[in-house]
Order: structure tokens, then C-alpha cells, then sequence
């Protein structure tokens, strides 16, 4: 009998720089067997993407969001994916080097978190499970309990 793997999360991440995406995209690894982690460079490749998705694709349980991007920055991104009723309570997180409090409050009005992106790459760690706490209970607790076991 062949035991089937559970599916993974989905989180679409959304920043134009390089640098940033990489250091997600490692610090996302260590949850590679729970987490299938898709890099856009911007909002309007994220928003495409969503309104791709099919009924039988796996639907992203967060998105993480910078808010400084070219055509369409973090905030109209956000305000967008919160006009599509499918997604509209998917957990977010504005991802940025902001910290303005009108950001932040920004953030709030629109059901998501607001994290300011790490000084130091020693900090991505504590960063990604700080945006990680944004997931629904049931998600978090599936990561975490995964957390270590990677393909890698």
C-alpha cells in the first residue's frame, strides 16, 4: 500500500528585490516538506497568478507582501487581493523595511500583519516564524510539527 503525502501550504511571497527573495526562500527551506513557497517579483505577476488558480490547486494559506514594489506596490496589491471574496480572510503580511506607524495602521485596516524585514540575515529565521504566526492554527501547527524534517 502506498501512503500518500499530506499536501503542502501554498505561500506566494511578492518583493522585487533579488537579495530579499533569497534569503526568504532559504529560510523558508527548513519548512520544505510542509511549505511550497512561490516568489513573484511583483503584485501584479502575484495577482495573476491567483486568478489562475483553479478549483483543484492547492489555495495559498498566506501571502507575504512587500509593500515598495514597481506597477503595483504591496499596499494595492493587498487591497486587491482583499476585493477577491476567495481570498479575502487568507492570512497576510506586509513584508517591508517601513516603519511607519501609518503603514503599519495600514496593515490593520486590511486583516494583515505587518512585519519590518531584518537588519541582519542572522534575524530571517525569527522573522519567518514571526510571519508564520500569521498562518490559521491548524496550518501552524502542521509546520511546526514538520519544522527540521526537510527533503533537502
Amino acid at each position: 500500500m502506498t501512503q500518500s503525502l499530506p499536501p503542502k501550504n501554498l505561500v506566494l511571497y511578492a518583493d522585487d528585490d533579488p537579495d530579499d527573495i533569497e534569503l526568504v526562500s532559504e529560510a523558508f527551506s527548513i519548512y520544505s516538506r510542509s511549505i511550497e513557497l512561490l516568489t513573484f517579483r511583483d503584485g501584479i505577476e502575484m495577482l495573476s497568478y491567483i486568478e489562475s488558480i483553479n478549483p483543484f490547486q492547492a489555495a495559498p494559506c498566506l501571502f507575504i507582501i512587500d509593500i515598495n514594489m514597481p506597477r503595483l506596490n504591496g499596499k494595492e496589491t493587498l487591497r486587491r487581493l482583499r476585493s477577491l471574496e476567495e481570498f479575502s480572510e487568507v492570512p497576510a503580511v506586509l513584508f517591508t523595511t517601513s516603519t511607519l506607524p501609518w503603514d503599519e495602521s495600514f496593515a490593520r485596516n486590511f486583516n494583515a500583519g505587518f512585519v519590518t524585514k531584518p537588519l541582519h540575515t542572522n534575524q530571517v529565521h525569527q522573522i519567518i516564524d514571526q510571519i508564520i504566526d500569521h498562518c490559521s492554527d491548524e496550518v501552524k501547527k502542521l509546520i511546526r510539527r514538520r519544522k527540521g524534517n526537510s527533503d533537502n
